[in-house]
């Protein structure tokens, strides 16, 4: 009897050894994946070496724009003055891994009218004497604009790796694509465009 269960004994140990050792290797995967998560958002929440704004920025619409086409705005020669601010602060171009979309707004200038009339909306960067339809590199975007939208929409970084060709340099030309309208905008009306970028290094 005692010989019988030693048997039993034997398989039901190597069982329980199995479930303890499946046990430990899950408990030490969750632990790597809660190590890799923490240092990833470490690094998204690492505040920028500096932020490069890119503001006022000027354009304006009218009636004539209507639903079911693109239409591409030109804003050419705009001043970036990256080179001075990373100067002030004292930041090197070889310290920097990359510059990133942080943040952008479409805002009417006087509120009388609102910028409903847009479904989708991208702004593109592009190296200075480039102007043509979808040159450079997108930057931020909005699809779709949210219904109800009034006098501002908060545009959405595009998923770029790097920037730096774009936003360093002195001047540059920025272009607006609107890539689909709900509707006819009410009337002619100047609309601001306002960029911030990060330099990560």
């Amino acid at each position: 009897m005692k010989a019988t269960m030693a048997k039993i004994g034997q398989p039901v140990a190597v069982v329980r050894k199995a479930i303890s050792y499946y046990l430990n290797m899950k408990n030490i995967i969750l632990l790597l994946l809660a190590v890799f998560s923490m240092l990833s958002c470490r690094k998204e929440d690492t505040p920028p070496l500096v932020r490069i704004p890119v503001t006022n920025l000027s354009f304006t619409v009218d009636p004539t724009l209507q639903p079911g086409f693109e239409y591409y705005i030109p804003i050419n020669g705009v001043r970036t003055n990256a080179m001075q601010l990373l100067d002030a602060r004292g930041i090197d171009t070889s310290d920097i891994k990359r510059v990133m979309p942080g943040r952008a707004r479409l805002s009417i200038i006087f509120a009388q009218a609102n910028l409903d009339f847009i479904d989708a909306v991208s702004i593109r960067l592009c190296p200075l004497g480039q102007d043509q339809e979808n040159c450079g590199q997108e930057a931020f975007y909005r699809d779709p604009v949210p219904l109800g939208t009034g006098t501002d929409i908060d545009l959405i970084p595009s998923n770029v790796e790097d920037l730096r060709g774009f936003v360093l340099p002195d001047q540059i030309n920025v272009q607006v694509k609107l890539e689909r309208l709900r509707n006819f905008p009410a009337g002619s009306f100047d609309i601001l465009l306002d960029m911030e970028f990060d330099v990560r290094g």
